[in-house]
């Protein structure tokens, strides 16, 4: 049999989503040469290469750093050119794939009687094939707490002209976004609720669509039922249930219990978005309700963070010391978007509004909806690549932020910064633990919300999830926010901040912020949704500027994450102290903690 000629192939890359990648670098080694395979001119994604003779070659498929394109899993295989069985059969080539990965892998070549083409998948490296698909080409902005987020919501709900569609947990007619003048009358301060501005959207010929959860024992506030009703205006309201039933008690322990009562639908709609003509958008933690403002300060006498109807003169209580404010102080995130990844934002509120639509929402009441037609196409405006990543109950059924997170917490080396209202997802847990075992200098930083972690009922999945990463790192401990103050009395004043964060950094190429708390409720069935961005040189600006206001406006937190590490537990030792002794000034707002032992695991780690 004669020596065969040498074989042509192509291989084909794209991403799990089926986008070509553009700018790798193939290389193809073996019987002692080493071949970088060409892109196809006019075929993006297409790479061709020749083998020069019989044998096993190592194929390497990666795309270049400084090519255009996401941050993929580096592709490793064998090819095996074999002798065909005859002189005129057609050549024998097999691919080895490469064990433990699910995505990145090479199929079985096909054989076009010229050459053979290969189809391959590159997965991610920070994104997750779950759900819409990653884009380039946003402009990203992380917005810190209520005054400074809501303030950006209410610029851009004021330039509104064709259509507003709001997704929100909760939802409170007089939640003032703008707050300027805490001792104005109610008239002077009605312009600046979420209800007014809206309906002046409304009127102005915008068509203002309010998507909220269908709470099952409390009613929607009047005035959104009187806008749900009212089909001669251009506002429109809709419910929408969580259908998930989960078993409440621990079966580890309480099992029988649950035999016994069953499951319960014990779900919500937690996604807090916003959509203003297609073009902007808005993704975070904060619900419309007026306890969910504040400044970056924390200020625990703050006017500001009144109800919406207290007179002028407790507000001046509050200024000059002699009462705290109705809500607490609280900390927050919300993310503003403008460029391709609005268009999944829009997505979601589309395939979720016309679902309550078709199954029979608009009865309630006689409530008029009408459908959303059509999705946006925004074109680029920045440098940050943006995933919009969600967890959806049936009939959806999404898992992509529990996968973002676990492939984010996966690839961390240096960092990984948590800030939440919560720290007790079961899945999370481990696989901080997991990373903290392969990268001991791996450093974690986590703010969380000290009452939930403490709390008799909700702790004990708390101090789980403590134990876990403490039994490979022996150091671990947890922080939480709290505010000082001196009254007009004189009494000292230590107060907990009410976080309600839901933000993660990791090496300061990662983040993730949006409605999901680490929870494992949150990632198995709750509706939520996050933003997931990589953009090193912005996510290093945001982390750093965080770090600042919780540290006090500490000038020597400078971007270097070790350095930063090293200001931050500095700090955070000096408080501990000031707690336990009470003498001194605390500095910035973080404190030490470890969650309270001896918490039950009464409830399913699915309850909170």
């Amino acid at each position: 049999m004669n020596t065969p000629p040498p074989l042509r192939v192509v291989f084909r890359l794209r991403t799990p989503h089926g986008a070509p990648i553009i700018g790798a670098a193939v290389r193809v080694a073996g019987g002692g040469v080493r071949i970088a395979a060409e892109e196809v001119p006019g075929r993006p994604g297409f790479y061709r290469v020749e083998l020069p003779q019989l044998g096993d070659y190592q194929v390497l498929a990666r795309r270049l750093a400084d090519a255009v394109g996401f941050d993929h899993r580096t592709l490793r295989a064998t090819l095996f050119y074999i002798q065909a069985a005859t002189e005129h059969a057609a050549p024998v080539l097999r691919v080895l794939r490469t064990p433990g990965e699910t995505k990145t892998r090479l199929r079985r070549p096909r054989w076009t009687g010229r050459r053979f083409r290969i189809d391959g998948v590159l997965d991610y490296l920070w994104f997750t094939p779950i759900g819409t698909p990653p884009t380039f080409g946003n402009e990203v902005e992380l917005l810190v707490d209520g005054e400074e987020g809501w303030a950006a919501v209410a610029e851009a709900l004021e330039g509104a002209r064709h259509q507003i569609h709001i997704t929100t947990w909760m939802y409170q007619p007089t939640t003032e976004h703008r707050r300027p003048d805490p001792f104005a009358p109610i008239e002077a301060r009605t312009p600046h609720t979420i209800h007014d501005m809206l309906e002046d959207r409304a009127d102005a010929g915008a068509t203002v669509r309010l998507l909220v959860w269908d709470v099952p024992v409390l009613q929607l506030p009047e005035e959104a039922r009187q806008a749900a009703r009212d089909a001669s205006t251009n506002f429109e309201v809709l419910e929408q249930e969580n259908p998930a039933e989960v078993a409440v008690f621990n079966p580890d322990g309480l099992g029988i219990l649950n035999k016994i009562f069953g499951t319960f639908k014990i779900g919500s709609y937690h996604q807090k978005t916003i959509v203003i003509d297609d073009t902007v958008g808005f993704a975070g933690g904060m619900n419309m309700k007026e306890n969910d403002w504040d400044s970056h300060r924390h200020r625990l006498f703050e006017p500001r963070r009144a109800r919406f109807g207290r007179s002028r003169n407790f507000r001046e209580r509050v200024r000059d010391l002699l009462a705290e404010a109705d809500h607490k102080p609280r900390h927050d995130f919300i993310a503003r978007l403008e460029g391709p990844a609005v268009r999944h934002l829009a997505a979601n509120f589309q395939e979720r509004w016309n679902h309550v639509i078709a199954d029979g929402g608009t009865q309630r009441g006689r409530w008029h909806a009408t459908p959303v037609e059509g999705l946006p196409s925004p074109a680029a405006t920045g440098q940050s690549q943006v995933q919009i990543v969600r967890t959806m109950p049936t009939p959806f059924e999404e898992r992509g932020i529990l996968d973002s997170h676990l492939r984010a917490i996966g690839k961390a080396r240096r960092l990984i910064f948590i800030d939440d209202q919560y720290f007790r997802s079961t899945l999370v847990s481990d696989a901080i633990a997991n990373a903290v075992r392969r990268w001991p200098e791996l450093k974690l930083v986590v703010v969380t919300n000290q009452f939930y972690a403490d709390d008799f009922i909700e702790g004990g999945w708390a101090r789980d999830c403590y134990e876990r990463i403490a039994s490979r790192r022996p150091d671990f401990v947890l922080y939480a926010m709290k505010t000082f103050a001196v009254d007009a009395r004189g009494k000292r004043h230590l107060e907990h901040v009410d976080n309600h964060s839901k933000l993660m950094i990791v090496d300061d190429r990662f983040m993730s912020v949006g409605s999901c708390n680490i929870n494992d409720r949150g990632f198995e069935y709750e509706g939520e949704l996050n933003v997931a961005v990589v953009d090193a040189p912005r996510i290093r600006a945001w982390r750093t500027r965080i770090w600042c206001d919780l540290l006090g406006g500490e000038a020597t937190i400078s971007g270097d994450i070790d350095a930063d590490v090293r200001v931050w537990t500095t700090i955070a030792a000096h408080n501990a102290r000031f707690e336990e002794t009470g003498t001194g000034t605390p500095r910035g707002l973080i404190y030490p903690f470890v969650p309270k032992e001896g918490r039950p695991l009464i409830n399913s780690r699915l309850v909170w």
